[in-house]
């Protein structure tokens, strides 16, 4: 390394295909519902929202769909802007936000009011990166634009309701998910035949995108469904320092999560992996079954991760030295090992990078979105991605091999 990592905690550093909220005094930053794999497509479906307005799940339809504190789901969707939104009517990005997880309730008492309650949601906002408007987001400006809150803390895979303790929290995100693609399905006709669906993620969001891909796919089966996982890549290493609650290794983040918000993996990857379904919260090991078409976005270098992966709670407890050795020892290796093969086959494309450990998510950011980037070859993410996309999924890759060595 050039220099040392400057390390944040996951919880509390989310750039994740933001919604940028308009309104004094907030920040976003923060019945039996069917899930059954077809839903009905209104003959005349309503029209999408000019500006990024906000929906609120219809709980006396989909009870189950709530945040963590029991108020409803909630998403924002704008229709498509510029000359060529007539022509990409059938098309729409849903991209989920993030902002950590919490595995106690003591942890999940100590999250912001905003990742566990759609309390306080203003009624409009904005959005950056994938999900801009701006002219220079030159493609996906044009698409129906839906950005998901994060309010379930669980990666959007829960499906357990009031825990009974003292906070009483739900963990219901895989209803979130199944709510928010039904209603645009049945409301605005999103996801009919002939549509194109990308089930976009940031970060937490991320692991709910490829965690979901495939009950996504099965739900709008006329469309083509596409997944687009933005920093949701954790190894599966031995960590640098020992756990201490409530800090715990990614590897034993499955197992704990599977039980304390009954978590939902995707069934093909729990059936693989049947000692430990909890794997599934890892891209290694959920990636095999991933029958979706997916692109991956990775700062190989993100701090987040280094975070995550190596138990780290600051870089003030360890010498830098000891840090830098793991990481060129341990973490980007593993990282290289998951990296490299991407974007060989057909239904895969990725975009790997080697930038400074602040930066997290690419897609969330408009300048990182927008901008070529020299280490690439001179290539935007955002035309990256979008050639992807016109192939239906072609075999794509922007990989650089600067500090990382993971050609």
């Amino acid at each position: 390394m050039d220099h040392p990592f400057r390390l944040r905690a996951f919880a509390g550093y989310h750039r994740t295909l933001a919604l940028v909220v308009v309104a004094a005094g907030f920040s976003a930053c923060g019945g039996s519902g069917s899930d059954s794999p077809s839903s009905p497509v209104p003959a005349n479906p309503g029209t999408i929202p000019a500006d990024f307005a906000k929906q609120t799940i219809d709980l006396s339809t989909y009870p189950d769909a709530v945040c963590n504190d029991g108020s409803p789901a909630i998403f924002y969707i704008q229709r498509g802007v510029g000359a060529a939104a007539a022509a990409n009517a059938n098309k729409t990005v849903i991209g989920l936000r993030g902002g950590g997880f919490c595995l106690s309730d003591a942890d999940c008492s100590a999250r912001p009011s905003d990742l566990k309650s759609s309390i306080g949601y203003p009624s409009e906002g904005s959005a950056e990166g994938l999900l801009s408007s701006d002219a220079s987001n030159d493609t996906f400006r044009s698409w129906n634009r839906v950005s998901v809150p994060y309010c379930s803390s669980d990666f959007f895979s829960g499906d357990v309701g009031a825990t009974g303790s003292a906070i009483n929290f739900r963990f219901r995100g895989a209803k979130i998910i199944a709510a928010v693609v039904q209603t645009l399905n049945r409301q605005y006709g999103i996801g009919k035949a002939g549509d194109t669906v990308i089930l976009a993620g940031g970060s937490a969001g991320a692991v709910g995108a490829f965690i979901n891909a495939n009950r996504v796919r099965a739900a709008l089966p006329g469309a083509s469904v596409l997944a687009l996982i933005d920093a949701g890549i954790y190894p599966d290493v031995a960590p640098l320092l020992p756990g201490t609650p409530p800090w715990t290794s990614v590897r034993d983040l499955g197992p704990i999560g599977l039980s304390y918000w009954n978590g939902q993996v995707d069934a093909d990857c729990a059936a693989a992996n049947p000692g430990n379904p909890g794997n599934c919260y890892l891209f290694e090991h959920a990636q095999p079954t991933l029958r979706t078409p997916f692109f991956v976005i990775q700062n190989a270098r993100d701090a987040v991760g280094i975070i995550n992966v190596g138990l780290l709670q600051s870089s003030d407890n360890l010498d830098n030295l000891a840090l830098t050795s793991w990481v060129r020892a341990t973490y980007l290796p593993a990282m290289g090992n998951i990296l490299r093969p991407l974007g060989l086959s057909s239904g895969q494309g990725v975009f790997a990078v080697c930038l400074d450990p602040d930066v997290h998510t690419l897609s969330s950011d408009t300048t990182l979105w927008t901008t070529p980037m020299a280490e690439v070859g001179g290539v935007a993410l955002k035309d990256t991605v979008a050639s992807w996309v016109a192939g239906g999924g072609t075999a794509t890759r922007a990989v650089t091999s600067a500090s990382c060595s993971f050609p």
